[in-house]
């Protein structure tokens, strides 16, 4: 897939310093045409689309400011960009904000199969991202109700597509077994005033919804969930959670502090124990629930290599990290794959005899490949999830 017009805002001037804080410093490069070639080479591309999803308070883009010279933001910042440069067909979506995660899947198979009829595609889902203009007040507030990965299971489990087929649903941060902070929020606001709240939500570039998710998320409601949410035989579960030791003044240290006593270990938001679903990758250590979607702090990065402390997660690399491992692992791609055809798979919806069988149908050209190193950097220290959870184990 060759780069989108989007994908070229790599190539403007000033924005490859913000890539290469996202980058690991073997995939960096003194030009970004070196650059771009050096992450072709060594991380396979699959040759299935990748659809990102969004969790509470997400979205795909917004514009702010006046409408002659708008300013853009997007949720995966830099990240979308540099996967596209490496051929990678990707899908940002978009799904009611504060919505549970029956409407907001609702709208996400609506999206893919528009998009992608009859194809294969794997699912991505991030717990939320927080809007980065609120303050640090409402920050704390609202960034606790994570769902995108929540979407991505209620889709392939209890709306089961036809139009499309899923193969693979990595969550990364999600909050599979809910959050105690969901649980600390509800009590402190009181559900009375909820309707308030989600009003004050709308006005915001990325709100709408239904309120609905902010109940959705407690510990209870997630066990209730995950009863009526099974695994899908066929599609393949994998995950990644994250930890983090806040500063005094960091808008995640409240729910941090609150998350901790009852949960243990979490990066601001979700604990490590609940974010573990399927085949469990590892837990990414000092990485908040933002540096998962690019917005990383560049001073907290360099104040903790001034003190010894380098953080190693660079999510541009992570996530092409995730997409070559999804190309190895589910599709089978391997090293040196210099075939030339056959490589889209594409499969039947017309309801007859052979729905749901791949059809050769299409057929495209694909590079060479190479794998990826793994991005985890604990290995196996990551605590095991509660037991007897379904689909909750660590393969």
């Amino acid at each position: 897939m060759a780069p989108s017009a989007v994908g070229r805002w790599w190539f403007q001037d000033g924005n490859k310093e913000v890539v290469d804080g996202m980058l690991k410093d073997e995939d960096k490069a003194p030009t970004v045409a070196q650059e771009a070639e050096s992450i072709r080479k060594k991380y396979l591309t699959p040759k299935l689309p990748l659809v990102f999803c969004h969790g509470l308070l997400g979205f795909d883009s917004v514009s702010l400011g006046a409408s002659f010279a708008p300013l853009q933001i997007t949720h995966w910042r830099g990240i979308k960009e540099v996967m596209e440069e490496n051929g990678i067909d990707i899908l940002i979506t978009k799904v009611p904000a504060t919505s549970g995660v029956e409407e907001r899947a609702k709208v996400l198979e609506e999206t893919i199969a528009s998009t992608y009829p009859g194809r294969e595609i794997h699912l991505i889902g991030h717990s939320m991202v927080n809007f980065p203009l609120l303050t640090p007040a409402l920050l704390a507030l609202t960034s606790s109700f994570l769902q995108g990965g929540l979407d991505c299971r209620y889709l392939a489990s209890r709306i089961q597509p036809t139009n499309f087929k899923i193969r693979s649903v990595t969550t990364i941060a999600t909050p599979h077994r809910g959050s105690y902070f969901a649980d600390y929020f509800l009590e402190t606001i009181g559900k009375t005033n909820l309707p308030s709240l989600v009003a004050f939500l709308d006005y915001l570039p990325n709100g709408g919804g239904d309120g609905k998710a902010f109940e959705g998320l407690t510990r209870e409601a997630m066990k209730k969930f995950n009863d009526e949410v099974p695994d899908v035989e066929g599609v393949e579960y994998f995950s990644w959670g994250a930890s983090c030791q806040p500063s005094l003044v960091d808008p995640f240290k409240w729910p941090y502090g609150v998350i901790l006593d009852k949960e243990g270990p979490n990066d601001g938001l979700v604990s490590v124990s609940s974010a573990q679903w399927g085949k469990y990758l590892g837990t990414l250590e000092e990485v908040n629930h933002l540096d998962l979607v690019g917005w990383i702090n560049t001073a907290r990065y360099k104040w903790a290599e001034l003190f010894g402390k380098a953080i190693n997660f660079k999510p541009a690399s992570f996530y092409l990290e995730i997409a070559s491992r999804l190309a190895e692992e589910v599709e089978g791609l391997k090293k040196d794959d210099e075939s030339d055809g056959e490589h889209e798979l594409l499969f039947s919806s017309s309801g007859d005899e052979n729905e749901g069988q791949i059809s050769p149908a299409t057929k495209v050209k694909n590079r060479k490949q190479r794998p990826s190193t793994c991005h985890n950097d604990t290995g196996d220290k990551s605590p095991t999830p509660p037991s007897g959870t379904l689909g909750g184990g660590v393969d």
